[in-house]
């Protein structure tokens, strides 16, 4: 049953766009302010597991369902299940945003290309071709993580409570550094988000191993050296952006050798498919991924 949830919301969520559900979670965000602007709250979550204790009447009210619905029977356990993965998704589809950058970038309408790359990269996305398409192909293969697999790995670990455990945190830790509260707020809510990462960002780079280039993957991982403070990306970010890129043979480098390219038109400079690529090489570890929860499902199954 575990693996046909995640079948089937992986299918809206790639394919069938018509069923995706519209996830705002401006209720999260009403909460969130609330938390915020609560001295009581203030106090708690200024202690380094008060982000947890936050949360946890949502994820009680969930895992209580979870277990109702099992007890009523799998056509509701399945159901319950599956919609609640797929509200941990996203919130936006990554596929639709890389590839409508794309057609911006390929029909020369660069306003339109920048304010995609924008919302896309998780630092500031460069302007100018092809440093731009080199840093949309890093947010793809950092942002898979947080947006397909994260949820993915701890809703077959502990079902629908571990899909919504996970999203909960990183919406409250992007709500609370919108809101004014105190340092210490932001600090541990970070600090749980990147708890839930560590394991999932590994498990992706892993996928990108297998479906890319091996021997350059386990390079970057062997000399890959984090220092706190470096950035905007966080310390499994990091990890996926030089993992995803050396899996496809790509480095942030070649975006420099290439800043002079060959004009292909006046004003249109000659691009190679980073992004293309890096978007194929998320499907590829997706369905890598998807293959090795159905052998686990089927052999506990046949168990």
């Amino acid at each position: 049953m575990t693996f046909l949830s995640v079948l089937v919301a992986l299918l809206v969520e790639r394919a069938l766009e018509q069923y995706r559900p519209r996830r705002r979670h401006t209720w999260f965000a009403g909460y969130c302010r609330r938390l915020a602007g609560s001295d009581a709250a203030r106090r708690l979550m200024s202690r380094p597991w008060g982000g947890v204790l936050a949360l946890l009447p949502l994820l009680l009210v969930v895992g209580w369902l979870q277990a109702l619905s099992h007890d009523l029977g799998w056509p509701l356990a399945f159901a319950f299940g599956t919609l609640v993965l797929l509200y941990a998704l996203g919130p936006r589809d990554l596929g639709d945003e890389a590839e409508a950058f794309l057609a911006a970038r390929d029909r020369g309408d660069d306003d339109r290309a920048n304010t995609l790359a924008a919302q896309l990269c998780i630092s500031a996305a460069p302007r100018q071709e092809p440093r731009r398409s080199f840093a949309v192909a890093r947010a793809v293969v950092v942002l898979a993580n947080r947006r397909l697999i994260g949820p993915v790995f701890w809703f077959v670990l502990f079902g629908a409570v571990g899909a919504a455990a996970y999203r909960a945190v990183h919406l409250l830790a992007e709500r609370l550094h919108a809101e004014d509260c105190p340092a210490g707020m932001r600090r541990y809510s970070d600090e749980l988000r990147h708890i839930v990462e560590w394991a999932p960002a590994r498990l992706t780079a892993i996928g990108y191993a297998i479906a890319g280039n091996f021997d350059a993957v386990a390079h970057a991982w062997r000399t890959f050296d984090y220092e706190p403070g470096d950035g905007p990306l966080t310390e499994a970010e990091n990890l996926l952006a030089q993992t995803g890129l050396a899996a496809l043979d790509t480095f942030p480098d070649d975006a420099d050798e290439l800043a002079g390219g060959t004009e292909i038109t006046p004003g249109h400079v000659l691009v190679p498919p980073v992004v293309e690529d890096a978007l194929a090489l998320v499907w590829r570890s997706l369905v890598l991924w998807v293959t090795v929860i159905a052998g686990g499902s089927l052999v506990a199954a046949l168990a």
